[in-house]
């Protein structure tokens, strides 16, 4: 018998085995005034330096956290349950060739771009549009990915010349906090600041900064919003995901198998682009569930150094998952493996439900945990049309061996990632913007597409006219015959049209200046 935990505390214990963690101080309001506070005096000089000075800080920040991978790959562990090899691999590995895509992404989203200025509309004129920092940046994470799920926020931000302030969840508090002394020790102080603490922090933290990038559950989600809203900043929403996989009647059986195995238990499937539907076709079903089952079957446990997944995160998750299996159940799913717990900790055996309906928990909520529901369909239509019923829309996959009817299907697909017999590693990618729709949430991540919340656009059109704009007052009989020829032109007038323009400019330009005569 497993009991659950009734005294317990969000990220006090390692989840692996329950071993109590060094407790880790809650911010105050007035912490979070003061992380701001301090940010955004380092980020008036930071923000007047050369973009190219600032890509070499953010590349020695990015040495400097591989350069301690090994302890942070522990304080991961610690806290996740997850083996130190999983946290390396999911969290660190990529960090270098992401930052280097990230620069030169940055230097596209953040170049000047000049005004398109016609001589005969707006003679003697030139403008031209850079992009500013909005001042400080909060990113507020969750605990599925506590050190990486900082990336897509923080090293934009730096790169366009932002302060920062970061909240890890409270889950997972330590691992924030050692990147918060990485970034202290490589870049200039107060730059990049650190609150800890649950909700309420998070509102303090929104109330302070100039834009705020949240990740988190759609309820939160709907909250920051509304917070965000009222002070009028601009809020980047990456929620929940509910992903669908559509495996077609032609798909590679045994790769297909263990690919979606792979997706759907990556990090426990603590993950908002983990596979948790499978819609495959009658033809192969059965075939399919027993590949996928013989899979699974064979993954296990870690129970902190060892094992191909960690355990839950917390006792909440936990719960969650066993309700949601446990309903499915008694609707008449079967498990085909797994549907247990493992371990002294949060652990959950890697688990396969079979005959899963649009009605179960496991099929319209986001589970978030080592669970993929199976629904058998007719064909790819109906798939397509049952996968695109939730209300998540973050990543999708069509598996078969037609890879053009793969991409055609894969588009039709309701999401902001689609794959083609892969899923879910976008989310590695600095130039893919990571997105969703319905309540997957609006926000981007990552890629030039995300630097709306990072950045200001400032436009300054210079004038060296000697003469008096045409539109100018007053109104006359030359100007209506100045706005009828724009019209002309614009539907096509040719040259007597230009030359008619030419005088009624001249004309106009008298007309006015009788104004200070």
């Amino acid at each position: 018998m497993f009991a659950r935990m009734t005294a317990y505390t969000p990220g006090s214990v390692n989840p692996a085995d329950l071993r109590a963690l060094e407790p880790v101080k809650r911010s105050t309001v007035d912490d979070v005034k003061a992380a701001v506070a301090a940010a955004r005096a380092a980020q008036v000089t930071w923000g007047a330096l050369p973009f190219a000075t600032r890509a070499q800080h953010v590349k020695a920040l990015g040495q400097a956290v591989l350069a301690k991978a090994d302890a942070l790959a522990k304080t991961m562990s610690d806290e996740t349950g997850r083996s130190m090899v999983e946290c390396k691999a999911s969290e660190l590995t990529s960090l270098a060739p992401y930052i280097d895509v990230a620069i030169e992404v940055a230097k596209g989203a953040l170049k000047p771009s000049k005004v398109r200025l016609s001589a005969l509309d707006f003679p003697g004129k030139k403008g031209g549009t850079e992009a500013l920092p909005r001042g400080v940046i909060g990113v507020i994470a969750p605990w599925n990915y506590p050190l990486s799920n900082f990336w897509k926020s923080l090293y934009p931000a730096l790169l366009s010349g932002n302060g920062v302030v970061l909240k890890p969840s409270e889950h997972t508090p330590r691992t924030g906090t050692a990147l918060a002394a990485i970034c202290a020790d490589t870049l200039p102080k107060g730059l990049v600041g650190l609150v800890h603490g649950a909700g309420d922090v998070g509102q303090a933290l929104i109330d302070e900064v100039d834009a705020i990038v949240f990740t988190g559950s759609v309820p939160s989600g709907r909250q920051v919003a509304a917070r965000a809203a009222a002070r009028l900043i601009p809020a980047s929403l990456e929620l929940g995901g509910k992903d669908a996989a559509l495996v077609l009647a032609d798909c590679d059986l045994e790769r297909t198998a263990i690919g979606v195995a792979q997706w759907a238990m990556h990090n426990c499937g603590q993950n908002c682009a983990a596979i948790e539907r499978v819609y495959v076709e009658h033809a192969i079903a059965d075939r399919f569930v027993e590949a996928l089952t013989r899979v699974v079957a064979k993954l296990k446990v870690s129970t902190g150094n060892d094992g191909d997944l960690g355990p839950l995160q917390n006792q909440q998750q936990l719960d969650l998952v066993e309700r949601h299996v446990e309903q499915a159940k008694s609707k008449g799913a079967t498990v085909t493996t797994g549907g247990r717990r493992e371990g002294i900790g949060f652990g959950y055996a890697p688990t396969v439900i079979d005959g899963c309906t649009d009605d179960m928990d496991v099929v319209r909520d986001e589970t978030f945990g080592p669970v993929v529901a199976v629904i058998r369909v007719k064909d790819a239509e109906e798939g397509l049309a049952r996968a695109n019923a939730s209300r998540y829309g973050l990543n999708g996959s069509v598996w078969t061996k037609n890879l053009a009817r793969g991409e055609a299907l894969v588009k039709r697909m309701a999401v902001g990632v689609g794959y083609v017999n892969n899923h879910g590693f976008a989310g590695i990618l600095a130039d893919v913007p990571w997105t969703g729709t319905k309540d997957s949430g609006p926000g981007v991540a990552a890629s030039a597409y995300s630097y709306g919340v990072f950045t200001r656009p400032r436009t300054v059109i210079v004038d060296s006219g000697k003469n008096p704009d045409p539109w100018w007052v007053p109104a006359n009989a030359e100007l209506t015959a100045f706005v009828d020829a724009l019209i002309a032109r614009g539907q096509g007038g040719g040259l007597g049209v230009l030359l008619k323009l030419g005088g009624l400019v001249k004309k106009r330009a008298t007309a006015i200046r009788e104004l200070v005569k």
